[in-house]
């Protein structure tokens, strides 16, 4: 669920741009105060020029002091075609940002004394195991939200991507990811461990994690149109339409249902909802006078757990930041001497960014209903910029520059012409299994091969020969786009096994190996 180059999140090999703010910006004295600070009036022309420049649909933002929302409005449309506009109180997917509202309702259990952060996982969740035993031994609830547990960044994520597994059972085959280094050796984005530290909710509270949130949070803020499922959407008006470039052309996708990765990314909201998550935030707990989350617990948050290194492109575009780092639900880096705490999300056609600067009382919220773009993030540091005086950087032209260049090294699978299959095609037909995935099974009839996996309804489609033993699936889920199927002939001229990885670039990028079940 968004992006490593400025925030290490989905997708990995996407940057994307934002522009500069043309014109005067808002030039103070010294450091701004955040009783000083207001919105340049040139602002909105800034936006409504990035999504020009990146195709975006819509776009909804809130700027925040504290006590009060500055702004908060939208620009654009919900759907490419269609008229509706987006406001400041259209729901859109906010995939990631979910896990700083996991982490601290985790907090409030431990503020009530019912967990430890250092408790072991296994306590609440016994039956919860990773692929090394140590780790499966060790791992506390503060290293379920770290992401230092072994795993590779989205390691395993087609587990609950577009699967039919539930919560339960996306935690039962996580045995099964292997691991890419050695317990907490090193970092890792992994959504499957904010998975298992949401589970802890029901497992301490009786409570699910959904109706915990609602009640200790949504609730309390008056977000009323917030909510964490899918299916809720349908009953409400006003929601955004997510969007993708698919064959070179914007399109609209479906709402990916996310109730079995619910703590790691499942809630939707508003710009001016989400708003009050960030003035909770900048009051330190505290909600128009209320005590809503213990300041210790806050605090305890934005802590750095794990240091993260500062790319090439962040030490180009921030030379004066001097640390990265990731507390418990949220990003943490300095910016021209000011904390930064943010996260990003990421899911199908839709990104977000949450950040604010506590010592400024600044803090903004950006929604977009498109992906493969990294506007989101930009367009956070150029209204911050713009908010307090900042030197003025051209985000627009050097973050395109950067995307551009990433996008020119990504050409097609090379191709070996003039090859045929080893075998007869109806000898690769049979039921296949992978232990994290499930069944999959390839059949062969009148059109040729096609291949059906049982738990991902997606991931179904015909199989056309690409060379050798090497065929390619087109899904029926567009948005997986198209993968290349490998099979492996054992020494007996069967069939044996065949490998396959779905969208490694923003899904998954683990190769899996399915293996030929006996008749």
């Amino acid at each position: 669920m968004t992006v490593p180059s400025l925030i290490p999140h989905r997708p990995p090999l996407r940057r994307a741009a934002i522009l500069l703010l043309v014109g005067a910006m808002l030039v103070l004295s010294g450091h701004a105060r955040a009783a000083d600070l207001k919105v340049p009036a040139n602002l909105d022309a800034a936006i409504e020029k990035a999504m020009r420049d990146w195709e975006i649909p819509g776009v909804a933002i809130a700027i925040v002091r504290k006590d009060r929302v500055l702004s908060a409005r939208g620009y654009g449309v919900r759907e490419v075609g269609q008229p509706g506009r987006v406001d400041a109180d259209t729901l859109f997917a906010i995939a990631s940002n979910t896990k700083a509202v996991t982490a601290t309702a985790v907090g409030l259990l431990v503020a009530g004394k019912k967990v430890a952060w250092d408790d072991l996982a296994s306590q609440s969740l016994p039956e919860f195991q990773m692929h090394d035993a140590w780790a499966s031994r060790e791992m506390t609830v503060r290293d379920l939200m770290t992401h230092r547990g072994g795993l590779g960044t989205w390691a395993g994520d087609l587990i609950w991507y577009g699967s039919d597994f539930d919560r339960a059972e996306v935690l039962r085959r996580v045995r099964h990811v292997p691991p890419a280094r050695s317990f907490r050796s090193g970092y890792g984005y992994c959504n499957l461990t904010f998975i298992a530290a949401g589970e802890i909710i029901p497992r301490v509270t009786g409570v699910s994690w959904d109706e915990f949130v609602r009640a200790k949070f949504f609730q309390p803020l008056g977000m009323k149109r917030t909510g964490t499922r899918v299916a809720d959407l349908a009953r409400q008006k006003n929601v955004a339409r997510p969007h993708t470039p698919i064959r070179g052309k914007l399109t609209t996708v479906p709402y990916r249902d996310l109730d079995n990765t619910g703590p790691a990314g499942a809630i939707n909201s508003t710009a001016t909802e989400w708003a009050r998550w960030l003035q909770l935030q900048l009051g330190q707990g505290v909600f128009e006078g209320r005590r809503i989350v213990p300041q210790e617990i806050i605090e305890a948050t934005r802590t750095p757990q794990f240091i993260l290194p500062i790319g090439e492109q962040w030490r180009r575009l921030s030379p004066t930041t001097h640390f990265s780092a990731y507390g418990l639900g949220w990003f943490l880096r300095d910016y021209h001497g000011r904390l930064v705490v943010s996260h990003s999300g990421g899911m199908d056609g839709m990104y977000s960014y949450t950040g604010f600067l506590p010592e400024e009382d600044l803090g903004v919220v950006v929604f977009t209903n498109r992906d493969e773009h990294e506007a989101h993030s930009a367009l956070f540091f150029m209204i911050v910029d713009a908010m307090l005086g900042l030197p003025r950087q051209d985000w627009s032209a050097n973050l395109l520059e950067d995307f551009r260049k990433e996008a020119a090294k990504q050409g097609p699978p090379r191709r070996v012409e003039g090859t045929r299959p080893a075998l007869p095609i109806a000898d690769y037909a049979g039921a296949y299994a992978n232990p994290m995935l499930g069944e999959a099974r390839v059949v062969a009839g009148d059109r040729g091969l096609s291949v059906e996996f049982q738990h991902h309804r997606g991931l179904r489609g015909p199989l056309a020969h690409w060379h050798h033993d090497t065929f390619e699936a087109t899904w029926a889920d567009p948005y997986f786009k198209t993968s290349l199927l490998t099979f492996t002939i054992d020494a007996a001229g069967r069939a044996a096994e065949f490998r396959v990885r779905i969208r490694e670039d923003f899904v998954d990028p683990l190769e899996y190996v399915f293996t030929r079940q006996s008749p």
